[in-house]
């Protein structure tokens, strides 16, 4: 199922991997790459969704059949949960990181139109520093000028298409670099 040398040992030093709504998606309608992307995870590594990739994954599910098997689907062990408590006590903390987040990014020229959810995500790898792996199908949202791609995934959709999923995680020196002269604008 996947094209390309994709390398699962970028999740060995990582202790949480995420997904972005892009990929669960495609993970929930390829059960073929589902398969596949359970075979590329380290023993003892669990992947985990963010309550907003949650939200974005089920909000436009209207009918209550196709609800349910969404709910069924994130609901299985595969996926671990950030508890909500945990959620609460960070969320402040990371609603500001995206909005410095988004200053970087327009300051850098960045022409990403992050939506909220990805801002969220953004600043979640922030504050998780080198903790925390996230699988996106929109690149974009995670710019280089704060973010490392570690790894490519390529595979080809029911389709036929190639779709290109990144591995991404936050890089503390090259925000900091971004942030210094980010301050320097007063």
């Amino acid at each position: 199922m996947f094209i390309n040398s994709f390398n699962p040992n970028v999740f060995l030093d990582k202790k949480y991997v995420l997904l972005d709504n892009d990929f669960l998606t495609s993970l929930f309608h390829s059960n073929d790459l589902a398969d596949s992307f359970v075979n590329l995870i380290p023993k003892g590594k669990k992947v985990y969704l963010y309550q907003l990739t949650e939200f974005e994954f089920l909000r436009d599910v209207f009918v209550p059949k196709e609800r349910e098997i969404r709910e069924k689907f994130i609901s299985t062990d595969f996926f671990g949960k950030m508890k909500k408590d945990k959620h609460a006590e960070m969320f402040n903390q990371l609603y500001e990181n995206s909005i410095l987040l988004s200053k970087i990014y327009a300051h850098n020229n960045e022409k990403s139109k992050s939506s909220f959810v990805d801002l969220m995500l953004a600043s979640l790898l922030m504050y998780s520093g080198s903790q925390l792996a996230l699988i996106t199908g929109n690149k974009r949202d995670f710019p280089s000028c704060v973010f490392d791609t570690l790894s490519v995934l390529n595979y080809e959709d029911t389709g036929g298409n190639i779709r290109t999923m990144s591995v991404v995680c936050f890089n503390k020196n090259k925000f900091d670099a971004r942030y210094s002269k980010l301050q320097q604008l007063g």
